[in-house]
């Protein structure tokens, strides 16, 4: 049989969580399960949210449009953009993904781009994407040393913030500057920070919308918990690429699963919604507040990273024990080193953590290292 070869590897932290899982099950011993990039302090409480659903509708159980359901996309609108929300042609600019990743993976096969630039911290997904679709990328350091003088419309940007797998959170004021320096260059922004909502409802995404060379790539598993409804959405104001996406969504997917949808828009925009959905974050991000504290406190957090004083925000933290050193103490992580594309032997004595489970459990496993 012939095939073609992506050349990506398979990723490493689906591969960790599966070895914890075994390790789990034949030992039949718990494991502290960090290496995941969920949030797994509480769930959110979907109970009054049910009864607003019509399940013999036909909204619910045929084809979602292409772009998705028109009052989902309407609910997002105002959630993401409020003042563009009433614009003629918005809706028009959203597009419905199953999820995240696949999000990132239409932008990146659409771009016709000679290079793609990745943090230097970055989700390893981003380089196997780029891989599998042949297209060549490298790495920044960061903002500030980017050199705009270099990037054009051939130049593709992503950003994350808060970083993964760092947390570290950028100045709202210097992200701003930066991405409307390289927007005015033609160079592309893929704007891929899922975790921010979580823990803010600030403008910065209404803000983002108004730039020409934007593009928002968004989830809802981070902020809502959802993960398993594989729910997220692209944002873009150019006319050329809204058209491309269209058609391959249409050949990827031939729409997105109807359900998800509603029950999101519902979380949006009902009462009941936004109560669970309150609930939801608080708890989560009370959690994750004490947990970071608590590296902070007992000196797990990396200074040549964090510094003497810095915390990171968002569901992920690196601390200074290794991936091996962790599961040999029933704890599931994840190797910077797969977070990194160089230096990779300095970056393996540390581990992206998930500090988004509950407190009690976090510090008992954590003591004990």
């Amino acid at each position: 049989m012939k095939i073609n070869i992506s050349n990506a590897t398979f990723s490493s932290i689906v591969g960790i969580g599966q070895k914890v899982k075994k390790a789990s099950k034949d030992s039949g011993k718990e494991y502290l399960e960090l290496n995941r990039g969920v949030n797994a302090v509480t769930e959110i409480n979907l109970s009054c949210i049910y009864p607003t659903i019509n399940y013999n509708s036909k909204e619910f159980q045929v084809y979602a449009p292409n772009l998705g359901i028109e009052s989902f996309r309407q609910a997002i609108a105002k959630e993401y953009f409020p003042t563009r929300y009433r614009e003629e042609d918005i809706l028009n600019k959203i597009a419905i993904t199953p999820g995240g990743m696949p999000a990132i993976d239409l932008a990146i096969q659409i771009l016709n781009v000679e290079n793609i630039y990745f943090p230097k911290f970055y989700w390893g997904s981003y380089s196997k994407m780029a891989t599998i679709r042949n297209k060549k990328f490298s790495f920044y350091d960061s903002l500030n040393d980017l050199d705009i003088s270099k990037l054009n419309e051939s130049s593709c940007i992503f950003i994350c913030d808060p970083n993964n797998p760092t947390g570290i959170k950028l100045e709202d004021d210097f992200l701003y500057e930066s991405i409307y320096k390289i927007n005015s260059t033609g160079a592309i922004i893929i704007f891929d920070s899922p975790y921010r909502k979580l823990f803010s409802d600030d403008r910065m995404f209404n803000i983002l919308s108004s730039l020409d060379n934007v593009i928002i790539t968004e989830s809802f598993s981070k902020w809502i918990g959802l993960s398993g409804l594989r729910m997220g959405f692209i944002f873009c104001n150019n006319k050329d690429f809204n058209a491309e996406l269209n058609i391959r969504l249409l050949y990827e997917f031939n729409a997105v699963s109807s359900p998800p949808q509603l029950i999101i828009e519902r979380i949006l925009e009902t009462k009941g919604g936004r109560q669970v959905l309150d609930d939801f974050r608080n708890e989560t991000t009370k959690h994750i507040e004490m947990n970071i504290n608590y590296l902070y406190d007992r000196g797990l957090l990396v200074k040549e990273i964090y510094g003497e004083i810095e915390k990171p925000l968002g569901i992920f933290a690196v601390i200074n024990k290794s991936e091996d050193f962790l599961f040999q103490n029933k704890i599931g992580a994840v190797g910077l080193d797969k977070f990194v594309y160089h230096d990779k032997d300095i970056w393996s004595s540390y581990s992206r953590i998930c500090v988004s489970v509950p407190y009690e459990k976090f510090t008992k496993f954590l003591d004990k290292i």
